[in-house]
């Protein structure tokens, strides 16, 4: 028979491992999603994207692995009476909500959800006195 020592310990052992698998995920799968997105993304000269619309895709899904991930092992924490290892997690999870917010932004204009910011156009400055049709003259300085 197992004590209630043996039983308590391997239920410790398998919240560590479950906290330690998302966080592995945490890691792991939000820098592979973005250096996958940032690869369809990215312009070289004046080379376009490859697959811009792609590259959002991917960015919106490491924003969404910066956030659930550590918030699901800070959930297995608590539940797993882990209250050091959920306390670390849900920090995590808070930077992950900055971090993935960021990202979020530009994978949302990339996949065209929310419209991307206009491009600023310089206004061109007269140099010279240009002559309008009407005898009208326009003179830089009066």
């Amino acid at each position: 028979m197992t004590s209630m020592a043996e039983t308590a310990e391997w239920g410790r052992d398998v919240t560590v491992r479950r906290m330690s698998g998302l966080l592995g995920i945490w890691v792991v799968g939000s820098a592979g999603l973005f250096l996958l997105g940032m690869r369809d993304l990215l312009t070289f000269g004046e080379v376009a994207a490859a697959h811009p619309v792609r590259g959002g895709w991917f960015l919106l899904g490491c924003a969404f692995v910066l956030v659930a991930a550590p918030l699901g092992a800070a959930v297995i924490g608590a539940r797993g009476k882990q209250s050091i290892y959920a306390g670390v997690c849900a920090v995590l999870a808070l930077g992950g909500l900055v971090l993935g917010g960021l990202v979020a932004v530009k994978g949302l204009q990339e996949t065209g959800a929310i419209a991307k910011p206009a491009a600023v156009v310089p206004t061109p400055r007269v140099s010279q006195c240009v002559e309008r049709s009407g005898g009208d003259t326009r003179c830089p300085g009066g």
